[in-house]
């Protein structure tokens, strides 16, 4: 088949028109949103664009569908019971893992290297979607795999962020393994949390495979919860594995905006 060139492709799709005053409607509700709490009309207008006649009128229909309320006694206006009914059903079906995987292919290119999704299990952190760099690894893990909690990036994130009833039973038995017990590594464990949780991700470099460098970034859901974790990994020497390189700054990035934070 031959590639048509700019010359013979086809006209440019026209934008989707929608609504415009839907549009004009959630510029309205989207400053409520983002405020700290209830506002007045002439705040809401200021800020949404539009005189605060029409404002008004918008307000009007919204109380009128429950998407907004207003203070008898201030006469200010907040979100009403039916946003917070949406707001509540979207929460429940966000999927953060399913997010960070549909996106991790443009999160491989973008710092080119090896990246995977991982979520928790009751056996460890376990590999959900994986996608190689433009120059493949030889690793021992693959989609499916189990990843150590303490030996591993990934491990070492949930150790951090997972509530310590989660990892601790898994602690014990990777330490026994070494004949280590809990105890001996307290001082241990605890400094590798208190750093991965001042940097925001767990790191490795030769620990789990030698060799390899790892860094992994915990995801939040929107309560706070971690729900899953984002790895990126490389040779060593070659991939960027310090806290303040690229490839951190773009797993910080990453795991932020899918909770839409800035």
């Amino acid at each position: 088949m031959t590639d048509r060139g700019p010359e013979s492709a086809g006209p440019a799709k026209a934008p989707k028109r929608g609504i415009g005053a839907i549009d004009t409607g959630l510029r309205l509700l989207d400053v409520l949103a983002g405020a700290q709490g209830s506002m007045q009309l002439k705040e809401i207008a200021a800020l949404s664009g539009m005189p605060a006649a029409k404002a008004h009128r918008y307000l009007a229909s919204f109380i009128a569908a429950g998407m907004v309320s207003q203070s008898e006694s201030s006469s200010r206006y907040d979100l009403g019971p039916m946003a917070l009914r949406i707001g509540v059903a979207a929460l429940n079906r966000f999927d953060v893992i399913e997010r960070a995987s549909a996106g991790l292919r443009r999160l491989r290119d973008d710092i080119r290297a090896t990246c995977f999704v991982s979520g928790w299990t009751d056996k460890g952190p376990i590999i959900l979607r994986w996608e190689d760099s433009r120059r493949p690894l030889t690793v021992i893990v693959q989609t499916g795999s189990t990843m150590p909690v303490l030996a591993s990036a990934t491990g070492r994130a949930y150790l951090a962020f997972l509530p310590s009833e989660h990892t601790s039973e898994l602690v014990r038995q990777e330490l026994a393994g070494d004949g280590v017990t809990t105890g001996d590594a307290s001082e241990r464990l605890r400094a590798l949390i208190e750093e991965t949780r001042r940097t925001g991700m767990g790191r490795t470099d030769g620990d789990f495979q030698p060799g390899i460098a790892a860094l992994a970034a915990p995801l939040f859901d929107p309560f706070g919860q971690m729900v899953g974790a984002v790895a990126a990994l490389g040779r060593s020497g070659e991939f960027d594995g310090s806290y303040t390189g690229t490839v951190a700054s773009a797993l910080r990035e990453f795991t932020k905006s899918l909770v839409g934070e800035t």
